[in-house]
């Protein structure tokens, strides 16, 4: 499986042979793919800021009605380092590959996702984009605003983290899983898990043993209240898309502000990452520009996106209710 972006017959696989990336030229892309530690330093920097700040309002407003919005917002920039995870598993966060893993493995412990599980995961997602079956993070379209709702929440989410973990620790993956995770890595996939298990025990017996809540307060309580953000974000990147290998239709870029596309580390040029994943994420609001005239599923903001979705749900079920009594349609 491979997804690089350097021309149109290497993206996908003969199951799903993805287009799109023909129509960046070659000569461009060798530009864009330049890779430097200095962008992802200072997205770092901005984020463990960004986690700074939000920690001491929590600090500050302990005591009254203010920790609730305060929480909410911590919870918000926790499950953001997503991004950097995300960016550090396909090495272009970094030039340095020690700084990838170090900052992905970092991000990924604090944002509860296994880094190599994540990363073999995540190819198949690149590979099979928006493929019904195959495609491991495919998010179908919801049929009610309850399904919509429960989406937002990670009501689904939560079950599969902990039995990601619980398989992981157990060493019986599934075979989707085994689909994805070379057979030469089970092992170290199984043995990152443990590790990053006994480190979630550890902390725990650590703050037992101190009589602290601070990484309930700081940590657990906003990961956990700030998820159905990540769910929001997530889903515009393709529910609603073209479920079909056009790369330029079945993925979408989300046009949003300077602070939360650097918290997010540009990832809301989504279309442009998936039809050039080795394009480091600095390199994405270049590669927009040339880009954007070709895009068919362009957003000017995340509420426009949840706006149509919701739309789209409503209309359906009209529509479905219409031809179920007889009325027109």
């Amino acid at each position: 499986m491979t997804n690089d972006g350097l021309n149109a017959s290497r993206l996908g696989s003969e199951e799903w042979p993805l287009t799109g990336g023909a129509m960046v030229p070659k000569k461009s892309l060798k530009v864009l793919r330049e890779r430097s530690n200095v962008p992802g330093l200072l997205h770092l920097a901005a984020h463990i800021g960004a986690l700074l700040l939000t920690g001491s309002m929590i600090y500050l407003s302990m005591g009254t009605l203010w920790i609730i919005p305060a929480t909410l917002l911590h919870g918000a920039i926790i499950v953001l380092l997503f991004a950097p995870l995300h960016e550090c598993s396909h090495g272009t966060a970094f030039r340095s590959r020690w700084l990838n893993t170090t900052v992905g493995m970092f991000a990924a412990v604090v944002s509860m996702r296994p880094f190599l599980y994540f990363k073999y995961r995540h190819t198949a997602h690149h590979t099979y984009t928006q493929h019904e079956h195959l495609d491991p993070d495919i998010v179908p379209f919801p049929s009610t605003l309850r399904e919509y709702v429960l989406l937002i929440l990670g009501v689904s989410f939560w079950p599969k983290m902990i039995g990601t973990y619980w398989r992981g620790l157990t060493g019986r993956f599934s075979p989707v899983e085994l689909s994805f995770i070379p057979e030469s890595d089970i092992r170290r996939v199984r043995r990152e898990i443990v590790l990053t298990l006994a480190l979630y025990v550890a902390v725990a017996m650590i703050s037992i043993a101190l009589h602290s809540w601070a990484a309930v307060i700081y940590w657990l309580l906003p990961r956990f209240v700030g998820e159905p953000v990540l769910r929001a974000i997530r889903m515009a990147e393709h529910t609603g898309a073209e479920e079909s290998p056009d790369l330029l239709a079945n993925t979408r870029t989300t046009l949003a502000n300077p602070v939360f596309r650097t918290l997010y580390w540009n990832m809301p040029f989504h279309a442009e990452h998936h039809v050039a994943s080795s394009v480091p994420f600095h390199a994405l609001a270049r590669l927009h520009k040339e880009m954007r005239p070709h895009l068919n599923c362009v957003a000017n903001g995340y509420v426009e996106v949840h706006t149509q979705i919701i739309r789209e749900i409503l209309a359906r079920r009209r529509f479905a209710r219409q031809s179920s009594t007889g009325g027109p349609a």
